[in-house]
């Protein structure tokens, strides 16, 4: 008879293969309960039931991929990294006069980028930005290519200066290139040991020196100095060399 443990491990790749997710990257605590909220949503019995759901409705699949890859995301969000961003690391890191390339790593919907293409367009820098966004979802991709939010409307301006590309950051590494402002926030914090050590080597990797890397406002680099960073503000890391 097979173990409790062999059974679980059966369904959660059975869901990792109808859910298209890499589920053994993130926290097993997050899969467990994002699997119990999906049953209860989707009125399955049980993880094995949902996979077959999952496997044969596209719309709960969408919904299950959506709420494990937390793809939140709301203009301005978190607007003290914002102010940060405008009045202390963007200045530093525009003051040579060089094309800024930044990448949105995780960009969930689209709203992260925008919004820092709306503060570089105040600052006068849009012309000689480079913005990129990634994300683990196609379909938060073909969010942030339409690119609507409630409140807000993007300048043409604005939106043909960003790019979009559906990249696993963990499986697949960076994008080409060398990196002055990653923006890398609420990602890590869903992800196991093993990923985010992963996942954050990756983004180290692209950065150039002296290049910045933001994180969200709940995560904080304890090791920063062993990936070749340094801390310059809250949540905020240079690279050294």
């Amino acid at each position: 008879m097979r173990s409790e443990r062999a059974l679980a491990a059966a369904a959660d790749l059975s869901l990792a293969r109808a859910g298209g997710l890499p589920l053994a990257h993130f926290r097993p605590e997050h899969v467990s309960d994002q699997v119990a909220r999906a049953c209860a949503r989707e009125g399955a019995g049980d993880a094995g039931s949902l996979a077959r759901m999952l496997a044969r409705d596209p719309v709960a699949r969408t919904r299950f991929r959506r709420s494990v890859a937390i793809s939140y995301g709301a203009m301005f969000r978190d607007p003290e990294q914002f102010r940060l961003l405008e009045q202390v690391l963007l200045p530093r890191l525009l003051e040579d006069g060089r094309r800024l390339a930044a990448w949105s790593a995780g960009c969930a919907d689209g709203s992260e980028l925008y919004t820092l293409g709306i503060v570089l367009e105040r600052m006068g820098a849009l012309e000689r930005a480079l913005l990129l966004g990634s994300d683990l979802l196609e379909e938060n991709i073909a969010a942030a290519r339409a690119g609507r939010y409630e409140g807000h409307d993007i300048s043409p301006e604005v939106r043909e200066r960003v790019r979009w590309e559906r990249r696993d950051i963990v499986d697949d590494g960076p994008p080409a290139g060398r990196w002055r402002l990653v923006m890398c926030r609420n990602v890590a914090i869903y992800l196991g040991p093993a990923a985010r050590r992963r996942l954050y080597e990756a983004l180290v990797s692209a950065l150039a020196t002296r290049g910045v890397l933001l994180l969200g406002r709940s995560e904080r680099l304890l090791d920063a100095a062993s990936l070749g960073l340094r801390p310059v503000a809250p949540h905020a890391y240079e690279r050294v060399h």
